[in-house]
């Protein structure tokens, strides 16, 4: 049995919108005693392996993972997979629908911009992101590259790129329902991400019902009051705790890895989870082979 006094189970990398390499992720979670970590980029799981391969050497545990956004209703919902299986065509398939969303997504964001008056390119922001997955804040250091204007990311941001902003272009987001159900039928447990931040906790309950395993209670954006509140929710709803720092490097701030952690036992509880989700899974593709829609 692994143990894990310490894990951080949200974190991005260089594929998606974090600064840091896999290899730094790995050798930092080392430096802080972490016992596990999950990378969980933007619809992406190109890191995975990388971190698999480094993290052995290292006797780290890798729970593979991937950050997906949907929406519930009228919410956003950020839906966190754990324990997936990364390389299965399924998931490629729908990876490759997302990477076309946000491609058309930072066009339009590049466009908009330029209209503004921001001499960017599309060009631009993809040698930004130097192959990983496109997303807003490689449009933002796009714009700091040709304007001296803003002093810091998060102060361009909440000018440019948020709702309301003259940037801002929305999310082409999946439906909730269908997010859990990908994460379920590639072996997966499904988390809410960072509650507090989809601000309407009335899509808890409609998430369960679509089969969520889990709520991120620990989360560097959550007061202590936030954790109770959600610890409460979980128990009410039959939820297991989960939580992490949500560390993107130090593109929009003070470093969080490993600040914001759980234990052994649950991960261990989230790690339960998985033999009824596969189960289900088995079944999805028995009726599939049987030719039923």
């Amino acid at each position: 049995m692994n143990h894990y006094p310490q894990a951080d189970l949200h974190i991005h990398s260089s594929y998606s919108d974090g600064t840091y390499p896999i290899a730094r992720i790995v050798r930092r979670a080392v430096e802080l005693d972490l016992k596990a970590i999950s990378i969980t980029d933007h619809d992406s799981v190109r890191g995975v392996d990388e971190a698999l391969e480094l993290a052995g050497e290292e006797r780290v545990t890798v729970i593979p993972g991937i950050e997906f956004s949907s929406v519930c209703g009228e919410t956003s919902a950020h839906i966190l997979g754990y324990f997936i299986d990364h390389h299965d065509p399924q998931l490629h398939e729908y990876l490759d629908k997302c990477e076309n969303r946000r491609r058309k997504r930072t066009e339009r964001m590049v466009n908009a911009l330029r209209g503004e008056g921001y001499e960017i390119t599309f060009e631009q922001v993809i040698r930004i992101a130097n192959g990983g997955v496109l997303g807003r804040p490689h449009v933002a250091e796009a714009v700091m590259e040709v304007t001296d204007k803003y002093s810091s990311l998060q102060r361009l941001f909440r000018d440019l790129l948020v709702k309301g902003k003259p940037g801002y272009v929305p999310k082409p987001n999946f439906p909730a329902a269908e997010i859990v159900e990908l994460i379920h039928s590639i072996g997966g447990v499904a988390s809410l991400a960072h509650p507090k931040t989809a601000g309407d906790d009335s899509i808890i309950p409609q998430l369960v019902n679509y089969g969520l395993d889990a709520i991120e209670v620990v989360h560097s954006s959550h007061s202590l009051r936030d954790v109770e509140r959600y610890s409460a929710l979980a128990d009410q709803y039959n939820l297991v705790v989960s939580g992490g720092s949500d560390c993107h490097g130090g593109r929009l701030g003070d470093e969080v890895l490993g600040k914001y952690t759980i234990s052994k036992d649950q991960v261990d509880r989230l790690e339960s989870r998985i033999p009824a989700n596969r189960e289900n899974s088995k079944r999805k593709s028995e009726r599939l082979t049987d030719g039923e829609v």
